[in-house]
């Protein structure tokens, strides 16, 4: 949606101060806000999974299941499995 003209300088004007009052600022404001990178969101999900699973495990103890022990111990080998396997994988792209 398009601003009418004056409108448009109004909001020219205002940026052209905010520059020249504080470049720096003007300059954080310019800039794309930084993506996280794709890697560090797998990991990310892999660490929570984790967390996850151990809470499994404690709950089963907690409450003496043998079922939610072996869900959560499960589910923790899991993603120890694909950390593992991730890696390894990364490992051979680089030979």
């Amino acid at each position: 949606m398009k601003l009418p003209d004056h409108e448009q300088q109004e909001l020219d004007e205002i940026e052209r101060r905010l520059a020249e009052d504080d470049p720096k600022l003007a300059a954080k404001l310019t800039r794309p806000a930084p993506k996280v990178p794709h890697r560090t969101m797998v990991v990310g999900g892999l660490l929570a999974l984790h967390v996850i699973g151990l809470l499994f495990v404690m709950a089963g103890v907690t409450t003496s299941s043998v079922v939610l022990v072996a869900a959560g111990a499960c589910v923790v080998l899991g993603v120890f499995g694909g950390f593992a396997v991730r890696v390894w994988r990364e490992r051979e792209k680089q030979v």
